[in-house]
């Protein structure tokens, strides 16, 4: 089902109304020149057909926890080979597990990650989502993240992005029934509460800005850094900028 996103007006020229031939074997040794590794291991870019924004993508953006908007446009407009990557998410899934059981041993409706997946298809882009924990305590419906680590602005934004979007989806709608969600933030030792009145019209028009800079056609500018560069998902190949992190700089004779 796909769900058409009023929030996005026409603005910059947009419309925002809101998936060989082969040669004879021989035994002759081939005298062809081997590529360098590196060369060989890059996997092409496949380019979408239609931009699509992960929702964690955009709140990194407008908390200001990352500042190369270069990223999210690219891997919006391409998709990308995943980087390996060593982050334990273990810390993270227990607490989710431990707040699911809380709220049912409360007897709230609870809805858990993979229930509360979306995706909302616009005219000029998709954004999807996935917010942790969907309950509902005493008729009022309220969105929860958790977070294993230090308050950021950026889990905010998650959040609110998640309150405005959230409705909009098949489960959404059902849940709500035309009722704004609130939000809650749960970390270890503190539990942040997020008003429906925060997804203001200052809010709406911060998203759409970003939305638009994120699904626009023209690539924004690169803001390379040691710390964005080492996490980012797009090769260098596609980025000249990309910061070289196995580039020699411990050496020098200034001092």
């Amino acid at each position: 089902m796909n769900v058409q996103l009023s929030l996005f007006p026409e603005e910059s020229g947009q419309d925002f109304s809101i998936s060989s031939n082969r040669k004879p074997k021989t035994t002759r040794k081939s005298t062809s020149t081997k590529l360098p590794k590196e060369t060989k291991t890059i996997q092409p870019a496949k380019k979408r057909s239609k931009p699509y924004i992960w929702v964690t993508w955009l709140s990194s953006l407008m908390g200001e926890e990352k500042q190369c908007k270069h990223t999210a446009w690219s891997s919006a407009h391409y998709q990308f080979p995943k980087r390996p990557s060593d982050f334990d998410s273990s810390a993270h899934d227990e607490m989710v597990i431990q707040r699911a059981m809380k709220h049912q041993a409360q007897g709230s409706a609870v809805y858990v990650e993979d229930d509360n997946s979306f995706t909302i298809n616009g005219k000029t882009c998709d954004i999807g989502g996935k917010p942790d924990i969907v309950v509902i305590e005493n008729g009022q419906l309220i969105i929860e993240d958790c977070k294993s680590g230090k308050c950021k602005a950026a889990h905010r934004m998650q959040v609110l992005i998640y309150m405005l979007l959230f409705p909009l989806s098949p489960q959404g709608q059902r849940l709500c029934q035309s009722h704004p969600p609130a939000g809650r933030l749960v970390y270890p030792d503190d539990i942040v509460e997020i008003y429906p009145s925060e997804v203001d019209s200052q809010f709406k028009e911060f998203f759409r800005q970003t939305v638009a800079i994120i699904s626009g056609a023209t690539p924004p500018p690169q803001a390379p850094s040691h710390w964005e560069c080492r996490y980012c998902n797009v090769p260098g190949a596609y980025c000249p900028a990309r910061i070289d992190l196995d580039a020699d700089t411990g050496n020098h004779d200034f001092f």
